[in-house]
């Protein structure tokens, strides 16, 4: 059987017998949102969205796994680990978005993003993003996953990668955020980024995952023109010996510093 987030919306919404202005009350979801969601527009991806949905199962009264297949339908957990296909495209590219993963960035649509049917990786299956005329911004494929297994572990997801003429960069990146989206630990490796043509090789980024972490967002960017291939993708704990390639003390500070701009 074939489920769709709109379809499964409405059936839940039906079974819980709540009008829907009071699902958006109760929820926090505003009710024009919830009402084009039921209609078909499949929710567009943004931190809080796991969350938004979570809390929209709380108020129909869903278990667990209600709430997973919602999730699972607007793209915010894996149905698998493996690159299986789907049935819808990704944007009006097409290439085909493996089962799990999700389109996201600031401009997806200025990219061909899916399974390459000319590209292997050891006779195994691979990704790529490649930009179309007049790119601007980044896209990224991308998958979330909740964080309570990894709870005070150290985790490292790795890829091979392989890249085509970029010109800005292609990176993998990681981020583990706690509630409302905080954002606890982030790799996006700015201080090594992929550019040009380059043949396979292996990448990595490494996170410790707090206590109070929610979420773990992981996938492979392209920003402006070019081309990348992800392959090989593996999402382990490791020993804490593997140092952390965490930047998010780089990007945040502790306090404030330059406040009369005399440097």
């Amino acid at each position: 059987m074939k489920y769709k987030f709109s379809t499964q919306l409405e059936t839940y919404i039906q079974q819980a017998s709540l009008p829907l202005r009071k699902v958006a009350r109760q929820s926090g979801i505003p009710h024009q949102t919830i009402f084009n969601w039921m209609k078909g527009s499949q929710p567009r991806w943004h931190n809080a969205l796991p969350g938004d949905l979570q809390r929209l199962g709380a108020t129909l009264g869903l278990n667990d796994d209600e709430v997973s297949l919602l999730l699972r339908l607007a793209g915010c957990l894996p149905a698998s680990s493996d690159f299986l296909y789907l049935q819808e495209r990704s944007m009006d590219s097409s290439l085909q978005i493996p089962k799990g993963w999700f389109v996201t960035g600031d401009a997806p649509e200025k990219y061909e993003i899916g399974l390459d049917p000319e590209v292997q990786y050891h006779e195994h299956p691979c990704v790529t993003i490649k930009s179309r005329p007049y790119p601007v911004e980044f896209a990224a494929l991308a998958q979330m996953i909740k964080a309570d297994a990894f709870h005070h572990k150290r985790v490292q997801f790795s890829a091979a990668i392989k890249t085509k003429e970029v010109e800005n960069r292609a990176a993998l990146f990681m981020r583990i955020s706690g509630s409302n989206g905080k954002m606890l630990a982030f790799d996006n490796m700015r201080n090594r980024a992929i550019q040009g043509t380059t043949d396979w090789a292996t990448h990595s980024i490494v996170l410790d995952v707090q206590g109070d972490a929610e979420t773990i967002l992981f996938g492979v960017l392209l920003s402006m023109t070019g081309q990348v291939w992800m392959a090989d993708v593996q999402f382990d704990v490791v020993d804490r010996e593997i140092p952390s390639t965490d930047i998010l003390p780089e990007i945040i500070q502790y306090f404030p510093v330059n406040l009369v701009f005399d440097e």
